[in-house]
């Protein structure tokens, strides 16, 4: 069946008010169709010509078997959305062969095709950084948690050698899995790799961004001062808040970093496991007082909020 033709007959299935959100309510008002134009022929056939019961009889079996397979052939068309994922599937599994399934429609099966699309493109990026970047997690093209951590291992050992300081931050995207069920996968998915953008650009070359969790980022900078810690992380906040159209709620970061001095007299190893706890108990910190907010703190020094 063309593609096309499916796609009009279910857009505007799914632009009515009453049918929009229910695939079921669909299938039942295409079911009442065949005795819906039987009746409505009897009715009419009735009013015309009340005294021609052969010709009566005759007009309802065209009826009811036209009005039957205008059902069936309904039934066919809004069924099609299950038999097209069930063969997108069958591809996929057997031929690597990505779907293109219509996605954004409001009904059960509409949010399935949404969402085996959305899984298998997730697969077909994950699949494809495991074969090119083992390292690289395929959304954002930052390292992934398992890479950061020996990226941070370096960095704490070299911070001890050179006895300079480093500052790692822990950011969250405030409230991501609200926004990723009230809007789809896809615009959370878009949430992500546009907040990556606007933090890649506030960071200096030398300092480093990994994807750390689902909604979490780990973010290492060095070379500073006092001051200018606070400054970037105040701006990388400023900015996160202009990614977004008047459509969608405002997003915000809670960030939790922590000053590393390399002066903990404990060896590289336990240094780091103390160091992501402290970063993970600031932004545990941030989210049980007041989301958006940032807390820095150092080592061994109590934390103080921004």
């Amino acid at each position: 069946m063309n593609l096309d033709k499916f796609k009009q007959f279910y857009f505007v299935l799914s632009r009515l008010p009453l049918l929009r959100k229910s695939y079921a309510l669909k299938i039942m008002v295409i079911a009442c169709l065949s005795p819906a134009v039987s009746l409505l022929t009897l009715i009419v056939y009735t009013l015309y010509n009340a005294s021609d019961n052969l010709n009566l009889i005759v007009v309802m079996l065209v009826a009811t078997l036209v009005g039957s397979a205008i059902t069936l052939f309904l039934l066919y068309l809004v069924l099609y959305p299950i038999t097209l994922t069930s063969t997108a599937l069958e591809q996929y599994t057997n031929e690597q062969e990505s779907p293109q399934l219509a996605i954004g429609y409001e009904d059960t099966v509409g949010k399935l095709m949404t969402h085996v699309q959305y899984t298998v493109e997730k697969l077909d990026l994950l699949n494809n950084s495991h074969k090119n970047y083992p390292a690289i997690e395929p959304l954002t093209g930052l390292p992934n948690r398992l890479r950061s951590i020996e990226l941070l291992r370096q960095d704490v050992a070299r911070a001890r050698r050179e006895d300079k300081p480093m500052l790692v931050a822990l950011l969250e995207v405030d409230q991501f899995k609200n926004l990723k069920k009230a809007f789809g996968h896809h615009v959370a998915d878009d949430c992500l790799t546009q907040t990556v953008e606007v933090i890649s650009k506030s960071i200096r070359k030398g300092d480093w961004l990994a994807r750390w969790d689902e909604d979490k980022f780990l973010m290492v900078l060095w070379n500073f001062n006092n001051t200018t810690p606070t400054a970037v992380l105040m701006r990388i906040q400023r900015q996160s808040l202009k990614l977004f159209s008047t459509e969608l709620p405002k997003i915000r970061l809670s960030i939790g970093a922590c000053e590393y001095r390399g002066d903990l007299d404990l060896d590289t190893n336990t240094d780091l496991e103390t160091l992501l706890i402290r970063v993970e108990d600031t932004l545990s910190q941030v989210k049980e007082g007041c989301r958006g907010s940032i807390i820095l703190g150092e080592t061994r020094r109590s934390s103080f909020f921004i």
